[in-house]
């Protein structure tokens, strides 16, 4: 009887201990950013590191000019990324515009994702979002479009709209084109923020599992006491 008992004590232990391990690594991390600084423009030589995921390749084409306005400037104000072993990244941007101004803004994503999703804030703006798996043709207007084939997903999204999605094959690299636009007054962007989802990790995956694995087993253990 005391076996039995040591025994369960043990597989409660372990399961615990393995499930704990899960919800450690599903922390909110900050992500690494080089070739500029938050707050500040991207630029060509920007990198945006968030676990296994890399940002980089960002281009602003054909902005509207504006008095006061840092044309063509898409500062980045806060990344991170929350390891729960499907690697969801979390990238926050202000466009710098104002009414009935628009902005074409590209990069790339490396390491594998297989969803995005936006929300838009200020007023009157939108955001068109197209993911592709291929680059898209740089120097001309409206360039946000890839062969049919090409297009993994897009999302269209309104200023304080819920947050809106698309899902697709997990695919590496990913090239995102958004075509960004303030309406006419109030119009007014003033940040955008975007979710990239990624496969779960085999080892995340696997502690999951074992730990619920392991109270499954004391379950039985104790219908059969």
């Amino acid at each position: 009887m005391n076996n039995h008992l040591l025994i369960r004590k043990t597989l409660v232990l372990l399961a615990f201990s393995m499930l704990s391990l899960c919800v450690a690594s599903a922390s909110d991390i900050p992500c690494t950013i080089s070739g500029t600084t938050f707050n500040t423009p991207v630029n060509g030589t920007t990198v945006v590191q968030c676990g296994s995921l890399t940002f980089d390749t960002f281009s602003v084409l054909n902005p509207t000019t504006g008095a006061g306005v840092n044309n063509g400037q898409i500062d980045v104000l806060a990344t991170s990324y929350f390891d729960t072993g499907s690697g969801q990244a979390y990238l926050e941007f202000n466009p710098n515009l104002q009414a009935q101004m628009d902005d074409e803004f590209l990069f790339a994503v490396w390491g594998g994702i297989s969803s995005i999703s936006m929300t838009v804030g200020g007023q009157n703006a939108s955001v068109q979002e197209t993911a592709c798996s291929t680059p898209f043709s740089l120097g001309t207007v409206g360039v946000g479009v890839c062969a049919p084939g090409d297009v993994l997903g897009q999302v269209t999204v309104l200023s304080n709209q819920a947050e809106q999605f698309a899902s697709f094959n997990t695919t590496n690299p990913v090239y995102i084109f958004k075509n960004i636009n303030a309406g006419g007054p109030p119009g007014q962007l003033t940040e955008f923020t975007q979710d990239f989802g990624t496969i779960p990790e085999p080892l995340s995956m696997l502690l999951m599992g074992s730990g619920l694995l392991g109270l499954g087993l004391v379950r039985r253990r104790s219908r059969k006491s």
